[in-house]
């Protein structure tokens, strides 16, 4: 699915870069070497950084 438009990045591309650290929007743009451009993907990928940090917690509660 495409997140962001501008920068044509899809959903596999901004889980990666969540897989690879990044724990802000801006992160995740560093991450895959784009700038914001009009922000409207913003708050999808602030949505997919929490429910990552979500899955986080849950598995170090059930270790």
């Amino acid at each position: 699915m495409i997140v962001c438009v501008c920068n044509r990045l899809n959903d596999t591309k901004i889980r990666g870069a969540i897989a690879q650290g990044a724990d802000s929007a801006d992160n995740v743009y560093a991450y895959c070497n784009v700038r914001k451009n009009c922000g409207r993907c913003q708050e999808t990928i602030e949505k997919m950084l929490d429910g990552s940090a979500q899955g986080r917690h849950l598995l170090v509660a059930a270790e």
